[in-house]
């Protein structure tokens, strides 16, 4: 499944070469790919829904209903493991894929996001971080009962939602997935040597996203993992991430997977060996 987080960043890119200065402004909802923006843009996400047995949970929040799925595929005290997942995931068309990558280490809990396949809402900043709070709360909640330890799980864009989620919720572990610092600075990153010809006027709630910033005095272990031909967001955006994490004293540890492209660091061979290692360390 291919991202859209940050595209505009290759048109800022692009436009930069054809002027000496480029005024770019870049809207809240430029961010988000709901429902909406899918149909409009005709984008098809073929069906992938979680394995046959999972548990659906209905929530509420202050958007409407919020739709989650429990996989259990592991006795505790095996960790329970909150995914947010990127901007095209849906329960129906990945939650397959998702609960297949992330079995091996526990039992899955993933969810919509507002605007997004069956949760009600906007998709803006203010919702996912309402949704994001529920979710957060939910999973501390059944990891606590259960005696499991919590481990948050951010793909791409849910590389945002689940640090927020992580500080709440207090996890054990927050894993980053091809993930980015900030939005900034996955502009920066996409424009390259054209940045300094490009004035990027970024709505509030994208400019404010900080991802080191939010996880300061995070007491657990941060694990990043790197796509070595993320042609999304860049591998250099990883390599950044885990500089700033250490320069704020936080316990951060990087794999990098040479061959794997932005969605496909869970097929790659050494996978769940190294990932594994990692998470017990």
């Amino acid at each position: 499944m291919a991202s859209r987080m940050f595209r505009l960043a290759v048109v800022v890119a692009g436009a930069a070469a054809l002027s000496a200065c480029v005024k770019v402004d870049v809207p809240e909802n430029a961010f988000f790919w709901p429902d909406s923006r899918v149909a409009q843009e005709q984008v098809v996400l073929g069906a992938n829904p979680p394995p046959a047995g999972a548990e659906t949970l209905t929530l509420s929040y202050a958007g409407g209903t919020l739709a989650a799925t429990r996989v259990r595929s592991a006795a505790a005290p095996r960790p329970l493991i909150l995914f947010c997942g990127g901007n095209l995931f849906r329960r129906s068309s990945a939650g397959g894929s998702a609960a297949a990558k992330l079995a091996p280490f526990g039992d899955v809990l993933m969810f919509d996001y507002p605007g997004y396949g069956e949760t009600a809402g906007t998709a803006d900043f203010a919702h996912f971080s309402a949704a994001g709070a529920v979710m957060a709360e939910t999973a501390r909640a059944q990891a606590d009962a259960e005696g499991r330890p919590l481990i948050a799980w951010g793909h791409s864009l849910g590389g945002v939602v689940c640090t927020d989620a992580a500080v709440k919720a207090r996890a054990d572990i927050l894993v980053l997935e091809t993930t980015t610092p900030g939005a900034r600075a996955a502009v920066d990153q996409q424009a390259g040597l054209m940045r300094p010809f490009v004035r990027v006027n970024m709505a509030p709630a994208l400019a404010s996203i900080d991802v080191p910033a939010a996880l300061e005095g995070f007491a657990g272990k941060i694990l990043v993992l790197e796509a070595g031909r993320d042609e999304t967001l860049a591998p250099a955006l990883s390599r950044r991430l885990e500089r700033e994490l250490k320069a704020r004293g936080l316990r951060v540890e990087r794999l990098v997977f040479p061959d794997a492209g932005h969605n496909d660091v869970g097929r790659q061979p050494d996978f769940q060996s190294r990932v594994a290692e990692a998470l017990a360390r």
